[in-house]
This record gives structure tokens, C-alpha cells and sequence, in this order.
């Protein structure tokens, strides 16, 4: 009766969240500019509110920064990993923690995916603490989010990983499970068991710009050799995976200016011990882009915008395979990307355009594969294809 009550005071709140939210936006949306400002992703670019800027030469201690930082507006979790199953099945998945503040409350929602070359599976969380439904510890580090849960033995790795589209639920391989998924995985780094340099701090020292002028940026870390094991439940039946997955944390109180429409950041492994991470914001005025290369002895270097060249791989005119955004506008399915500093000169293709994720703010986040210079796997998130 408790758990009954406790959700349906968590549909109502969230009921009258988005009601308010919504009624906001139709009372403004009679001209271009609250037509602009409707765009979901445009809250990212709010600046107003009593919330800390991250700020350079800002020290990132560890174990805190895996803790919420509830001084700035938003911050997540996230999780990417490249499977193998045991029949030699190539799988795709992604969790992801967001928070946000609205006003002085603090708002979770998490979004998950599992997904092969053909087909995609995606579900959604979403709570507050103060509803009792989302709980976050330190050391060690655990969240969950309902049924969803990060649980570590130390302050974030190792850590037992477990989310899907009904957890517990699926007691059988029986016709009845065929709709739902589920991916339980144990995520180990032997960076962080060897006290090296266990995470990397992306821009300076953490400090990750966002554009090339204005005062936007956030506080960013990430750790990309995270070796991968468990189970997943998908097509209806139990499978053994193993893999590599990929971690980034990051907070800030505004993440795009208004001049920026969004952003195509990939997380590519080019060898065993060497992976690169590539974010460009899209601009009518400036493209920014920052890159950084990772290597498992734990050392980064960073490229500057001048130092990278990110082109959009034009379809054939036989491609009708497009996926297209909420508006219409298709989503981009190659990518030529270039750091001749670096002797990089890739061609990124992606693997499952059916990867879109629709809840709020519309983004493709999926595996993709690359040739050229180097060979490999990885992710490719792309966001502000929607207007």
C-alpha cells in the first residue's frame, strides 16, 4: 500500500510539473522567438537562477565529484558499452543518470537503451529523492532510480550495473517476455584497482569549455577503459556478453549558448590501450570542437578546435534509410573526421540509425564502427537535429 501511494504521488508530482511547464510554454508560443524557445534542448541554454558556474583552476577531488552537486543546474551519469555476445552478436547499450534543478528541487530522470544492428530498445525512469523512489550514497557509490541500480563496492568502480524495461519481471524465456530487455553487467577498470590515474580530466583539468567566447562550461571527467561482463535479456532469451564500456561524468549550470543548435560528440576506441573522445558544438556563428586522446597508462592530451576537422558524409541519392528527427530533419549516418597532428583520418560510419532516443530532449546516442587510419567501435551521440 506504501509503494502504491509513494508512485502515485511521484505521477502526480511529475503531473503537475510538466503541466506547468507546458502551459508556460503555450502562453509564449505565439511568435518565432517563443517558437525557438519551446525547443527542448534550448533549456540547456538558460542562464538565469542562483546556481555556481564552474569556474577554471576549480580542483575535482576524488571520490566527491561521483556525489550530486546540487549548487549547479544539471549534471549526469553516463554510461556507454560496446557488447559481444556469447553466439558473436555485436550490442549496444546505454544508461544514463540526469539531474536537474527546477527551482530549488531537484529532479531525476534516467534513460537506458539496448540495441543490435537492426533493432532498438529504449525505457525511461524518472523521481526525487524527497519521494523516496531515488537514493545516491558515496562511498561506496550507489544509485538507483526505482528499479535501476548502480551498485559499487568502492567509491565508483567496481560496480554491479543493472536496468531494462522491467526488472525482476522476466522470470522465463516465454512468449510473453519477448518485449522486454534487460542488461546486468559488472563494470571493472584496472586503472583505478592499480592507482593510476583512475579518471581523466577533460579541457583543463576538468575545466571543459563549451564556447569559443562566452563563459560556458562545465566540470567533466570520464574513464574509458572499463572492462565489461554479464547477461542481457533480449529477442527472449538470457545471453552472456562481455565488452568495453565507457563512463563520463559531468556538471555545470549552462551547457549551450543561444547561438549553438547542438552538439555531435563521438567516443571512439582506436586500439586496446587508446581511445578518443571528439565534442563539436554546432553554431550559426562558430563551431566549437575539443578532442582528447586517453591512454591507458593514464595520460591525456587535448586538441584544440584549429587541430580537428569534422565532416558530415553526404547519403547517396539510393539511401532512403535515413531516420528523421521529431521535425523531419534526418539524422547525419557517416562522418569524416581528421587530426592530421595526430595521423588520425577516420571514416565513422553508424551501425543502427533506429537509435534515437524520444524522451524530452531528442537524441541519436548508438554504436558505430570506423575505417581509415584505425578500425574500431564505439559511440556516437548527436543532438539539435530536430529544427
Amino acid at each position: 500500500m506504501k509503494i502504491k501511494t509513494l508512485r502515485a504521488c511521484l505521477t502526480y508530482s511529475w503531473f503537475f510539473y510538466f503541466c506547468a511547464f507546458f502551459i508556460t510554454l503555450l502562453s509564449t508560443g505565439c511568435s518565432e522567438k517563443s517558437a525557438k524557445e519551446n525547443d527542448p534542448l534550448k533549456e540547456l541554454a538558460d542562464s538565469t537562477g542562483d546556481f555556481k558556474r564552474p569556474l577554471a583552476g576549480h580542483i575535482i577531488s576524488f571520490p566527491q565529484a561521483h556525489s550530486p552537486h546540487k549548487d549547479y543546474r544539471q549534471e549526469w551519469w553516463y554510461l556507454t558499452a560496446n557488447l559481444l555476445s556469447e553466439d558473436g552478436q555485436s550490442l549496444a547499450t546505454q544508461w544514463t543518470l540526469f539531474r536537474r534543478a527546477v527551482d530549488d528541487k531537484h529532479w531525476y530522470f534516467a534513460h537506458a537503451a539496448l540495441a543490435d544492428s537492426n533493432s532498438h530498445q529504449s525505457s525511461y525512469r524518472n523521481g526525487r529523492e524527497i519521494l523516496g523512489n531515488v537514493v545516491i550514497s558515496s562511498e561506496p557509490f550507489n544509485a538507483e532510480i526505482d528499479d535501476w541500480s548502480w551498485q559499487s563496492t568502492s567509491t565508483l568502480l567496481p560496480a554491479a550495473l543493472t536496468y531494462g524495461s522491467a526488472v525482476g519481471a522476466i522470470a522465463s524465456n516465454s512468449k510473453a517476455q519477448q518485449d522486454h530487455w534487460q542488461v546486468n553487467l559488472n563494470l571493472r577498470s584496472k586503472l583505478a584497482e592499480n592507482n593510476q590515474q583512475a579518471f581523466f580530466l577533460q579541457g583543463e583539468n576538468g575545466f571543459s569549455k563549451k564556447h569559443p567566447k562566452l563563459d560556458i562550461a562545465s566540470h567533466y571527467y570520464s574513464q574509458p577503459f572499463i572492462e565489461v561482463s554479464g547477461e542481457v535479456f533480449w529477442q527472449g532469451k538470457w545471453q552472456k556478453v562481455t565488452g568495453n564500456a565507457w563512463f563520463d561524468r559531468e556538471w555545470g549550470s549552462q551547457m549551450l549558448a543561444e547561438d549553438q543548435q547542438g552538439w555531435d560528440w563521438f567516443s571512439l576506441r582506436l586500439a586496446d590501450n587508446k581511445t578518443l573522445m571528439v565534442y563539436r558544438l554546432r553554431s550559426i556563428v562558430q563551431d566549437y570542437i575539443y578532442a582528447s586522446i586517453m591512454t591507458k597508462d593514464g595520460k591525456i592530451r587535448t586538441l584544440a578546435t584549429d587541430e580537428v576537422q569534422i565532416t558530415v558524409k553526404e547519403r547517396s541519392q539510393s539511401d532512403n534509410t535515413a531516420i528523421e528527427s521529431s521535425t523531419g530533419s534526418p539524422y547525419p549516418s557517416a562522418f569524416e573526421l581528421v587530426i592530421a597532428k595526430e595521423r588520425i583520418d577516420l571514416d565513422v560510419q553508424v551501425v543502427n540509425e533506429n537509435q534515437v532516443m524520444r524522451f524530452g530532449i531528442e537524441y541519436f546516442e548508438g554504436m558505430v564502427t570506423f575505417d581509415g587510419s584505425h578500425s574500431g567501435e564505439g559511440f556516437l551521440e548527436m543532438t539539435g537535429y530536430s529544427h
